[in-house]
């Protein structure tokens, strides 16, 4: 049942944000490839600029990542011709700083993307993140701003989003610490960034997956500390149809976002304990902001640069089993919207990505459909759904059991945006189910919608089919048949399916958002 007065949320379009870090090749032959034919005359490729700005990617986070927390942002800005090659430590990589904090906020403003930049508190200091964020939006004056505007960037960048670190609770990170270190590390970077700019949002490094020991431990004891202090709480994590995980289960695989969902759950319930501990009348938003399909290109040797510039790392091809599971995430985050306010796919190219480029162009990958269909179409208000849907059992013997929870999933997961000043609905339903074709009967309560817009489907008959250079494509959306617009509507989906439908909607009382 559709009930447009039911308003879950107001829709924050960072929600759709993405992700870009200096690994593998994401920034050097993917944002920047200065010489080739492809580039404009700042370095910058001309084919992927059209294509993230023809997304709309609302946000990108930078530099990182495992990368940031080694990273002095210092060697990243100034004559190019100054700057330093060192060698990249998370990655084993020589960075050749070549691409710095400008060339990354030039980028954004010429994809028409807002820039979120991540502290380095692992080698770093408090002291250099405020001098950070005095070099980006000083006015001028001081020292680190009349530095930026030597190097020929007289206005302030303006970046409003800050992450305190990344991953600190991870044995892999540089600076690995304790909750308790953490929590009084992000509180004096807190404090002395907002002494700067006490116009900015601070996101704390929340636990890095749900497979760590800490995990939520680590989250309730770094608020305990920093609660007053941050804006908002960061959640990671990426998934895989592997043994392990999932018993190399697709049934079991499509579920993951419903882990997506349990892990905002239990990180909102940690948020609002540790604020009623502290009698605190601030409420932290979560930012989902590293979260992806990754576990093919995950072995050593695809995360081991052996000391090369732009190695080839992370470059996982995806199939239409992952795309329709990445379509599953966008609906959770939708139906979670009213908590989580950015989330960043990770990442926007080459690495890990919907989009790759070689010298002569630039692919979209089958993920990158449910993300455009995102970007596109979701605006507005979430409404909050009554589904009602056949189930199938999900197992966790054997499993590793952070993911795997005994459970009946429902075939049938979906999520609807009202935007009443464009008079559109869009909604977007992922069937799980893998050999059946299911109906699903739209019941609106009020006026019933008067047009539909569009209606097309992303499946096949191959869970495996990948996009390639070669093949680009094999999985793309088809026209799918529409029903006929009225209070009651019928829409036949297709077996292993992501599927969006567009109506237009009479304007109605302006509705309640929270």
């Amino acid at each position: 049942m559709i009930d447009r007065e039911r308003v879950h949320s107001v829709l924050d379009r960072r929600l759709f944000g993405s992700f870009l870090e200096h690994l593998g090749r994401a920034v050097y032959e993917g944002v920047y490839q200065p010489g080739s034919p492809l580039s404009n005359k700042d370095g910058l490729r001309s084919d992927l600029l059209e294509e993230v700005r023809g997304l709309a990617v609302p946000i990108v986070r930078y530099p990182g990542g495992n990368f940031v927390s080694g990273y002095n942002w210092l060697d990243g800005v100034g004559p190019r011709e100054l700057r330093p090659s060192v060698h990249e430590k998370a990655w084993n990589s020589t960075e050749t700083n070549q691409f710095g904090t400008n060339e990354f906020i030039r980028w954004c403003r010429q994809a028409g993307s807002e820039p979120m930049l991540v502290f380095n508190l692992g080698t770093n200091t408090p002291e250099m993140a405020a001098a950070y964020v005095d070099y980006c939006n000083g006015e001028g004056g001081t020292r680190w701003s009349d530095l930026r505007r030597e190097h020929g960037y007289e206005r302030p960048h303006k970046v409003r989003y800050w992450c305190l670190g990344n991953e600190l609770d991870g044995p892999w990170q540089m600076g690995h610490m304790s909750a308790r270190e953490y929590g009084r590390i992000a509180v004096e970077t807190a404090k002395l960034v907002r002494e700067v700019d006490p116009g900015v949002q601070l996101i704390a490094a929340g636990s890095s997956n749900t497979e760590l020991p800490s995990f939520g431990s680590w989250d309730r004891e770094i608020l305990q500390h920093c609660y007053e202090h941050v804006d908002a709480i960061s959640l990671h994590n990426y998934y895989g149809n592997t043994a392990e995980l999932t018993g190399a289960s697709s049934a079991r695989y499509l579920a993951m976002n419903l882990d997506m969902q349990r892990q905002i759950h239990e990180i909102a319930s940690i948020c609002d304990e540790v604020r009623a501990d502290r009698g605190c009348s601030k409420r932290l938003w979560l930012a989902f902001d590293e979260w992806n399909v990754w576990y093919r290109a995950r072995t050593p040797a695809d995360m081991d640069g052996q000391g090369r510039v732009a190695p080839h790392l992370l470059e996982e091809e995806y199939n239409l089993e992952d795309a329709l599971l990445v379509g599953g995430f966008l609906n959770t985050l939708m139906r979670e919207s009213g908590r989580v306010r950015i989330g960043c796919l990770a990442q926007i190219v080459n690495v890990i990505a919907p989009l790759m480029a070689n010298d002569q162009g630039i692919l979209r990958q089958t993920t990158y459909y449910p993300y455009a269909w995102a970007l596109k179409y979701a605006s507005g208000q979430v409404i909050d759904l009554a589904v009602e849907s056949d189930t199938y059992p999900i197992k966790a013997d054997g499993l590793r059991p952070d993911f795997a929870r005994d459970a009946q999933v429902p075939y049938i997961d979906a999520a609807l945006t009202m935007d009443e000043q464009r008079g559109e609905a869009y909604l977007f339903v992922l069937n799980r189910d893998l050999n059946n074709e299911r109906e699903l009967v739209l019941e609106w309560q009020g006026p019933a919608p008067t047009r539909v817009l569009n209606c097309e489907t992303i499946t096949g008959p191959d869970l495996q089919a990948i996009n390639t250079f070669d093949q680009p494509r094999r999985v793309i959306p088809q026209a799918l048949d529409a029903p006929a617009p009225g209070s009651s509507m019928t829409l036949k989906l297709p077996p292993a399916s992501y599927t969006v439908l567009g109506l237009a909607v009479r304007s109605g009382t302006p509705m309640r958002g929270t």
